[in-house]
């Protein structure tokens, strides 16, 4: 059991990886890539590890890259993530 985790999310990151390669060429196929990155991931039964968890976004699957699919802003004591391909909003609180 502990061995396909550890199969598992060496998958997830080499998947992840290979979608930032990918993005500039052909952005459909990174998005691929993110969507099978979540499958391994349910299907192991394991949480995202915590280097990928806001590394993409959870609505359209396109890879973030600031400034050119990430907005981010400071507003009111949060961080403030905006997908630029879909609109999608992630907030996070400053501690």
């Amino acid at each position: 059991m502990i061995n396909n985790r550890k199969i598992a999310i060496k998958r997830i990151k080499y998947l992840y990886k290979k979608s930032l390669e990918v993005f500039d060429k052909d952005p459909d196929l990174s998005r691929r890539y993110i969507k099978i990155l979540l499958e391994i991931k349910r299907k192991a039964n394991i949480k995202l590890i915590r280097e990928l968890r806001n590394k993409f976004c959870k609505k359209c699957y396109t890879v973030w890259i600031p400034g050119k699919t990430l907005s981010i802003r400071v507003r009111r004591g949060k961080v403030i993530y905006k997908c630029l391909n879909c609109g999608y909003v992630k907030r996070f609180k400053i501690r």
